[in-house]
C-alpha cells in the first residue's frame, strides 16, 4: 500500500507540478549517529532543486499527523543540512509542515509548490545545519520511531 501511494504521489509531482524524474530521490537511505546507537532511516520520496533537498515526504497508510513529529525531527537532522519542508501524506490528504518551527503551512496535495516556484523559493533559502545541542533530541525521536516501525514489521 504505501508502494501506491508513493508512486501517485510521484505521478503527480511529475504530471501536476512540473518536477522531472531527476528532482525526486526516493527510498534514500540515512545513517543517523547517537552515542550509545547508529540506526537507518528511509526517506520515502526527496524533491531537490538546483542540487538541494528542500522538501522530505513521507508517505503514511493512514494517522498522518502521527507521522508529523517524525518528519520534523528527519528533516532537522537525517541530511547534511536542515532540510526545509516536511511533507505527510496517506495519498489523498496531505500536510505540509515547516520543518524550523513544526507548524503547519499548508494542506492538500494543490499545495504542493509548482517545480517553478519552488526554483524561486529555493534561491531564497539558506541551508544550515540544525543545532548541534538539539540535534541528540531529533535524532532520539527518529529512533523511537524506527522502534515502532520495525515491532510493527515483526508482527506481520
Amino acid at each position: 500500500e504505501l508502494n501506491h501511494i508513493q508512486k501517485k504521489i510521484i505521478d503527480f509531482l511529475i504530471f501536476k507540478k512540473g518536477y522531472l524524474k531527476s528532482d525526486i530521490e526516493t527510498n534514500v537511505c540515512f545513517k543517523i549517529n547517537l552515542p550509545d546507537v547508529s540506526f537507518d532511516v528511509i526517506a520515502d520520496i526527496i524533491l531537490k532543486i538546483r542540487n538541494k533537498r528542500f522538501c522530505f515526504i513521507k508517505c503514511a497508510i493512514n494517522s498522518i499527523e502521527s507521522w508529523e513529529r517524525h518528519s520534523i525531527a528527519f528533516c532537522r537532522v537525517a541530511d547534511q543540512y536542515w532540510i526545509p519542508f516536511a511533507i505527510v501524506t496517506d495519498g489523498e490528504n496531505l500536510r505540509i509542515l515547516d520543518s524550523t518551527d513544526g507548524k503547519l503551512v499548508a494542506e492538500g496535495l494543490d499545495s504542493i509548490l509548482s517545480k517553478k516556484d519552488a526554483e524561486e523559493l529555493v534561491k531564497e533559502m539558506n541551508f544550515d545545519f540544525y543545532p548541534s545541542d538539539k540535534s541528540d533530541k531529533e535524532k532520539r525521536i527518529l529512533y523511537a520511531f524506527d522502534a515502532i516501525r520495525c515491532r510493527i514489521a515483526d508482527q506481520k
